[in-house]
C-alpha cells in the first residue's frame, strides 16, 4: 500500500502534522510520502484560480491524506482549489485533517473538513475520517497523537 500525505501549510503548523504521521506509518513499514501543495500565491485573500507551483499527482497513490489550515472559519481557499482540479479520486480512500489556531468548536474546523468530503465525493472518492487539530489548544498532541493512531489502525 502507497499512503501520500499531501498537504497545504502556510506556517508549517500543518506540515508538521503530516510529518508526525509519515513517520509513524514508515515506522510501521508503510510506503509513505509527503508532498506540499504550493501555489504562486499563498496570501488567504488569494482569488481563483490558483496557479499552483507543484500540484501533486494523487494518482500512485492507494490512500490519500489531505492537510489543510482553516482560514476564515472555512477550508484554505488554496485547498479548496487544488481539490477542485484533481482529476478522479476514484476507487481511493482519504483520510483528512485540519488544523486551526482556536479551540472553540466554532472556529471552522468542522465546515472545512466537510469541505474536503464534499470535494473527495465529487470526485468519486470516499472519506474514511477527518480530524481537527486545534493549535492552541492544550490537548493538541492527544489530538494529533489520536489522528495518527486512527490512521495506523487502517493500515
Amino acid at each position: 500500500m502507497k499512503i501520500g500525505i499531501i498537504v497545504f501549510s502556510k506556517t508549517n503548523n500543518t506540515f508538521l502534522v503530516g510529518e508526525r504521521l509519515k513517520i509513524a506509518l514508515e515506522e510501521k513499514g508503510v510506503d509513505a510520502e509527503i508532498q506540499r501543495i504550493i501555489p504562486e500565491n499563498d496570501d488567504p485573500g488569494v482569488k481563483p484560480p490558483i496557479v499552483f507551483i507543484n500540484k501533486p499527482d494523487v494518482s500512485p497513490y492507494d490512500m490519500i491524506i489531505f492537510g489543510s489550515p482553516v482560514w476564515a472559519f472555512s477550508l484554505a481557499i488554496v485547498m479548496k482549489e487544488y481539490l477542485e482540479q484533481i482529476s478522479s479520486l476514484e476507487g481511493k480512500t482519504v483520510f483528512s485533517f485540519v488544523t486551526k489556531q482556536l479551540p472553540s468548536k466554532l472556529t471552522g474546523g468542522t465546515k472545512a473538513n466537510r469541505e474536503i468530503k464534499s470535494a473527495v465525493v465529487s470526485k468519486n472518492g470516499t472519506v474514511k475520517k477527518s480530524f481537527i487539530i486545534s493549535w492552541k489548544n492544550k490537548k493538541r498532541e492527544n489530538e494529533i497523537s489520536n489522528l495518527v493512531a486512527e490512521i495506523l489502525k487502517s493500515v
